[in-house]
């Protein structure tokens, strides 16, 4: 199996649709979710080189139980980096007085990892715009790869030039274990 220096994670939290005025008619999500014990179990710490990142995409729902998953994949949290998210023609998401305009990513590292790698500097904060549900930027990519010759985004929604990917909603690159798709889990 293919070993990767840059893990990219971005699972389906077991989240909601709410339900409000300007979209009345969002109930079901727009791909199967997992539970939180799925996503726990899955093989993301074989995929790792043995000097590997994980990045963690997670929502503030599960900010907090993303740490033990992370390391249950056996890496090592470092740091949380976070997505401002500006909008174009949307204003965003306003729960209890609160624009939900951020989103977090866990990152973690297994192996050795130089303290002071010779790249640019990455901001642990990072302004981009959002474009569509649970769409990660093109900004956050181009940030993280320096950092790695070997690269994979799973639970990928689209292909980028130099990562191989795996999901639901792209043509794979690899297999996780057997061939499976998020409903198999």
């Amino acid at each position: 199996m293919k070993k990767y220096q840059i893990i990219v994670v971005d699972p389906p939290w077991p989240v909601k649709k709410i339900q409000n005025k300007q979209r009345p008619n969002q109930v079901e999500m727009d791909y199967p979710m997992m539970s939180l014990e799925e996503i726990f179990k899955l093989p993301i710490g074989k995929l790792a080189d043995e000097n590997s990142y994980c990045f963690l995409w997670t929502t503030q729902k599960y900010l907090w139980n993303s740490k033990s998953v992370l390391e249950n994949w056996g890496f090592n949290h470092k740091l949380t980096m976070v997505w401002e998210k500006t909008y174009g023609r949307s204003s965003g998401m306003a729960l209890y007085g609160f624009r939900w305009n951020a989103e977090f990513i866990l990152v973690g590292t297994k192996g050795k990892k130089d303290m002071f790698p010779k790249t640019k500097l990455i901001p642990a904060v990072f302004q981009a715009e959002n474009i569509r549900h649970s769409q990660k930027p093109d900004k956050f990519y181009e940030l993280i790869m320096p950092l790695g010759e070997t690269r994979i985004d799973i639970f990928a929604r689209n292909k980028r030039l130099g990562w191989d990917v795996w999901g639901n909603e792209v043509e794979s690159d690899i297999q996780l274990v057997k061939p499976m798709t998020v409903d198999d889990l």
